[in-house]
């Protein structure tokens, strides 16, 4: 995790703001003890001593943290960005960056590898009875790099709800929107007799159930190409989308 709660005033301070001195440093969730650490490769964190019990800050990847961070640090340079907050704690859910953006307050959500559906329906929910639109994002690493594509389950799910777009931060602000276009597949023809007469099969193409096209938009800032939507409740297959408020970029579609 990148924040904690210094002891000496129960501030919430980030990892790279202090130093040991300062200490000792408490877990927001479960008030026990941190270490500091401050390496020169690894963003600078917080981590539990062993045994760890608490869930806060488990399963981050350095890729993870420094997305946090740079989210964080080009929002609160925006002039109608206020209260930017690096892992706001709402309680039923953790923002890895929270701010309100012009107006409206917004929780920036960045897909980890251990976080199922369900964990990010379930999220996504508990932002909307809070009144705060997300933006659930992927990391660079995860962004689809062949016209070939097998989407995770987790981006199924955020093409569903983002009426066909997929978000992966790129770096500062900045995100790319994908659209995962149909694949199709050729099936070819053939013929031969039977009893007498020629029959036929193929020649066609039809869409494939697994892979997609991924195709591109125009990469978009947080702080000024979107904006909050409401989105009603949708089903389609295997993917339930719930009411919910999400934060969207307003580029017309650019897929056809």
């Amino acid at each position: 995790m990148l924040t904690a709660l210094r002891q000496s005033d129960s501030a919430k301070v980030l990892a790279r703001d202090v130093n040991k001195l300062q200490g000792p440093f408490t877990c927001p969730r479960c008030k026990r003890e941190l270490v500091i650490r401050k390496g020169r490769i690894k963003a600078h964190h917080f981590g539990h001593k062993p045994p760890v019990t608490c869930w806060f800050g488990a399963g981050e990847t350095e890729e993870h943290h420094r997305a946090k961070l740079a989210i964080f640090d080009a929002l609160r340079s925006e002039s109608n960005v206020t209260s930017a907050e690096v892992e706001k704690d709402f309680g039923v859910a953790v923002a890895d960056v929270f701010a309100i953006i012009g107006g409206s307050p917004v929780a920036i959500e960045i897909q980890r590898s251990n976080l199922s559906v369900n964990e990010i329906t379930r999220r996504t929910s508990a932002y909307y009875e809070l009144g705060v639109a997300v933006l659930w994002l992927g990391l660079p690493s995860d962004v689809p790099l062949s016209d070939q594509y097998s989407p995770k389950a987790w981006e199924k799910w955020c093409h569903a709800a983002y009426f066909g777009r997929v978000y992966y931060w790129v770096d500062g602000q900045t995100v790319q929107p994908v659209h995962l276009s149909t694949y199709y597949i050729e099936v070819p023809a053939s013929s031969w007799y039977a009893e007498g007469s020629e029959q036929s099969a193929g020649g066609y193409e039809r869409p494939s159930k697994r892979w997609r096209v991924p195709v591109n938009g125009n990469p978009q800032l947080l702080s000024r190409h979107f904006a909050s939507s409401l989105r009603n409740a949708w089903s389609g297959g295997t993917v339930l989308i719930p009411k919910c408020s999400l934060y969207l970029d307003q580029q017309r579609n650019w897929w056809t």
